[in-house]
C-alpha cells in the first residue's frame, strides 16, 4: 500500500526520462536514477536497521527516494523546456496531441500487459513445484529481467531514432541505424550476459541462494542455461520492436507479442508432464522464436515502404 502511493512519482519520472531520451540526453535521467538508488539504500538502512520500521520502513524508503528523484527530474526538464519555448504560449491541454500520444501509449501499455498476464500464468505453473523451484525461478527471472531491460533500452533509443528521422524526412537512415544497433546489441550487450548466465550460472545463483538450497539452485541454473543463449535473438526482436513503435506501426508492435504469450504457456503445459519444472523453461524458446519471426516480418514489411511514404501511414 505504501509503495502504491509512490506510483505517481514513478510514472512522472518515466515520462521525464522519455522526453530526455527524445532530446538525445540519456545521461541526465541516469544521474537521477543513480541518486535515487543510493538514497534508497541509505534510507533502507536508516528506517529498517536504525528505526526498526520493518517492511513499512523499506516501502517508505522507496517512496521518498523515488519522490525526490522524480521532482528533481521534473524541475530540470521544466527549466530546459522553458528555455526552448517559442513566442506563443502552449495550451494547458491539447486534444490533438493527447490523441497522438495515446495512439502510441495505449498499445504499448497493452503489449506490456500481455507480457505480464503471460508471466502470471507461468508463475501459476511454477507454483505447483513447491517452494524450492519458486525460489530458484524468482532469482533467475530477476537476472533475466536485468538482461532484457538492457536490451529494451537500446530498443527505446532506436524508437526515438526512428521517429526523429521520419519527422525529418530521412527514412532512408532507418535501416543503417538498425544494422548499427544490431551490432551494438549483440557485441556489447548480449555477449556478456550469455557468458555470465550460461557459463557461470551456478556461481551467480549462489549470490541469491545458500548452498543448502540445491533444488532451488538447480532450477535457476536450468532456467539460465536454457534461456540465455536466446539473448542473441531476443535482443534483435526487442530492438526491432523499437523501430515498429517509433514508426507508429502499433498494430504490428502488439501482434508481434501475442505469439510469445500463447506459445510459452501452451508448451509449458505440454512439456511439464514429461520434464517437470524444466519443461517450463523449455517453453521460452518457442515463444521467443515465434515473436522474433513475426517482428522481423513486420519490420521488413514497413521499412522498405518508408522511402516512398511515411511509415506511420502504413498502419
Amino acid at each position: 500500500r505504501i509503495y502504491t502511493l509512490g506510483l505517481l512519482f514513478l510514472i512522472l519520472y518515466n515520462v521525464c526520462t522519455g522526453i530526455f531520451t527524445a532530446f538525445g540526453d540519456s545521461k541526465t535521467p541516469l544521474y537521477f536514477l543513480i541518486g535515487s538508488s543510493i538514497g534508497n539504500i541509505l534510507l533502507d538502512i536508516w528506517f529498517v536497521a536504525g528505526l526498526h520500521l520493518g517492511v513499512a520502513g523499506a516501502a517508505w524508503a522507496t517512496f521518498l527516494a523515488q519522490g525526490v528523484s522524480c521532482l528533481l527530474a521534473a524541475a530540470t526538464l521544466w527549466k530546459r523546456l522553458k528555455n526552448m519555448a517559442g513566442a506563443e504560449k502552449a495550451a494547458m491541454f491539447d486534444w490533438g496531441l493527447f490523441k497522438q500520444i495515446a495512439a502510441i501509449a495505449v498499445p504499448s501499455i497493452l503489449q506490456q500487459s500481455v507480457l505480464s498476464v503471460g508471466n502470471l500464468f507461468v508463475q501459476i505453473i511454477v507454483n505447483r513445484y513447491g517452494s524450492a523451484v519458486i525460489a530458484g525461478y524468482s532469482a533467475a527471472i530477476k537476472l533475466n529481467t536485468f538482461a532484457i531491460t538492457s536490451f529494451m533500452s537500446l530498443g527505446s533509443c532506436l524508437s526515438s531514432y526512428t521517429a526523429q528521422n521520419l519527422g525529418a524526412g530521412r527514412s532512408e537512415r532507418i535501416r543503417p541505424g538498425v544494422q548499427e544497433g544490431g551490432r551494438l546489441q549483440n557485441q556489447t550487450a548480449s555477449v556478456p550476459f550469455v557468458v555470465l548466465y550460461f557459463v557461470f550460472s551456478r556461481q551467480i545463483m549462489g549470490l541469491f541462494l545458500d548452498s543448502g538450497s540445491e533444488e532451488a539452485i538447480h532450477a535457476g541454473v536450468m532456467f539460465l542455461k536454457i534461456v540465455s543463449p536466446l539473448y542473441f535473438m531476443i535482443s534483435v526482436k526487442l530492438m526491432t520492436d523499437g523501430i515498429l513503435r517509433g514508426s507508429g506501426a502499433m498494430v504490428y508492435f502488439v501482434l508481434a507479442t501475442i505469439p510469445d504469450l500463447i506459445l510459452r504457456i501452451l508448451f509449458a503445459y505440454l512439456l511439464t508432464p514429461r520434464f517437470g519444472s524444466t519443461g517450463i523453461w523449455m517453453a521460452w524458446p518457442f515463444g521467443w522464436t515465434a515473436a522474433t519471426v513475426f517482428t522481423m516480418i513486420f519490420y521488413r514489411k514497413i521499412v522498405p515502404a518508408s522511402k516512398k511514404e511515411s511509415i506511420a501511414g502504413m498502419d
